[in-house]
């Protein structure tokens, strides 16, 4: 351990479990040179806003004890100077970390530190134990906790469990954690091997809690940069705080193309619906065309906002990208422009609104819907998309059938094929949507090259 390297073992009190919404009401601060504690801090801190009843039968800490105590910003100097250039240790160090540099930057001070975890070392140097809150911690280790959730009472007793680590350290974690630094960016509960597992390659990645339940399914160019990328910043709210604190463990499947990787994300998302994903409702179209009989007889189509339409022609990702394709069939094929309803947000599709204007008779006009829509199935595209694998040994394969996705997986490497059955498997099929079809055809549109057109498509036995 570097003599010359200081700490600055912190322990808060606030008024609630996350940074975003809550504030400090208590802050201890001892800085420790490896040997013993040299300098002492410690303050009430006025929150300027209530104190839950919760927390007050807790800490002891009251709305009168604070009335009179300083701001943050009148002391925020003071603990600039203490912690700037010392490495940041408290038990459970992101909750601590989290609340103190959300305040520092708010008061117009920019800081970052270092950070050791007492629980995260302890669990290294002291392996073993049922649990490894500050309190259980502490009686195993037969440390006296004179004040137990005060400030200082906690920050004396991490000083202790501290020099306990430093002097059982004989497999140097610290200077180890210290090194690489990383380990103190993740989760509690995640430990470094799981993260250290992750490869640098395209694929998903999917977050467990305690239980193995999936919370989250995400896609990367490169998975372990990108899920690191979950764990910097300051974003302190609530949401952020819980989903942190949920992940126990990784798990990870590479994909070889980021459109695989999508695929893959969009898949397990739609099977397990992860607490955590929240931007869901993106997999959904969001207009549609549809088609019906009114009261005359009439088959008319309209663009209406998508819903569980069993009549549903088409499906778009905007209303205008549904009111031009409405268009460009009423213009290819005559079509009576009053039989036929655009989108509009001030109005809403009615069967028994009035129609305007001179109508052609219903059986000719009802023959045309019919021919439109034997021209539309007969133009429904599919085709065989061969792209790289996860390795050199296989190729990657979507397999889009008349306008669907219908499957995708990988096969061992192939140069050449003549029918669709040499590639795709019946176990590959997928279960299908709009987002995952509508990134497909993109994708081909980009690659024309990686694309093989079926004229017809045919039925996997």
């Amino acid at each position: 351990m570097n003599k010359q390297k200081h700490f600055a073992i912190v322990d808060i009190e606030t008024t609630g479990s996350h940074a975003g919404g809550s504030r400090i009401t208590e802050v201890a601060i001892l800085i420790h040179n490896g040997k013993k504690v040299i300098e002492r801090y410690q303050s009430l801190v006025n929150p300027q806003s209530p104190i839950p009843f919760a927390i007050q039968t807790l800490t002891g800490i009251t709305p009168d004890m604070v009335e009179g105590a300083p701001i943050f910003d009148e002391i925020a100097e003071d603990i600039y100077h203490l912690l700037q250039g010392r490495v940041f240790v408290a038990h459970n160090v992101n909750f601590d970390y989290s609340f103190l540099i959300k305040e520092l930057r708010q008061a117009g001070y920019e800081w970052q530190a270092s950070k050791l975890c007492t629980v995260r070392l302890s669990r290294k140097i002291f392996p073993g134990h049922r649990s490894y809150s500050l309190g259980d911690i502490c009686k195993v280790r037969g440390i006296h906790i004179a004040a137990r959730h005060r400030a200082m009472g906690d920050a004396e007793a991490t000083v202790e469990l501290f020099s306990q680590l430093l002097a059982h350290d004989e497999n140097q974690y610290l200077q180890e954690s210290l090194q690489k630094n990383i380990e103190h960016r993740l989760p509690t509960h995640l430990s470094l091997a799981q993260f250290q597992r992750l490869p640098e390659t395209t694929g998903i990645y999917i977050f467990r809690n305690k239980k193995g339940k999936i919370i989250y399914v995400g896609k990367a160019i490169n998975i372990r940069k990108r899920v690191l990328s979950h764990f910097g910043g300051i974003n302190t709210s609530l949401r952020r705080q819980q989903f942190i604190n949920d992940i126990a463990t990784i798990d990870f499947e590479e994909s070889g193309t980021e459109l695989m990787a999508l695929l893959m994300e969009c898949q397990l998302i739609k099977k397990h619906w992860p607490i955590h994903n929240r931007a869901l409702k993106r997999y959904e179209p969001k207009f549609v065309l549809i088609h019906y009989e009114d009261i005359r007889g009439y088959v008319r189509l309209a663009v209406s906002k998508a819903t569980a339409h069993t009549n549903s022609i088409r499906y778009f990702e905007t209303a205008q990208e549904a009111n031009l394709f409405l268009a460009n069939l009423l213009e290819e094929f005559n079509l009576a422009p009053t039989l036929c309803t655009f989108y509009s947000p001030s109005t809403e599709t009615r069967e028994d609104r009035k129609i305007a204007g001179s109508l052609p008779s219903r059986e000719e006009h009802n023959q045309t819907i019919a021919g439109v829509f034997q021209q539309l199935d007969s133009r429904k595209r599919s085709f065989l998309l061969i792209d790289q694998g996860r390795n050199e040994t296989e190729n990657s394969y979507v397999y889009f059938k008349e306008d669907k996705l219908y499957a995708f997986g990988f096969i061992e490497f192939i140069q050449q094929w003549s029918q669709v059955e040499d590639v795709v498997s019946y176990t590959d099929k997928c279960i299908s949507n709009f987002y995952m079809q509508h990134i497909v055809l993109q994708y081909a549109d980009r690659h024309p090259q990686k694309v093989t057109t079926l004229p017809q498509a045919p039925t996997l036995s």
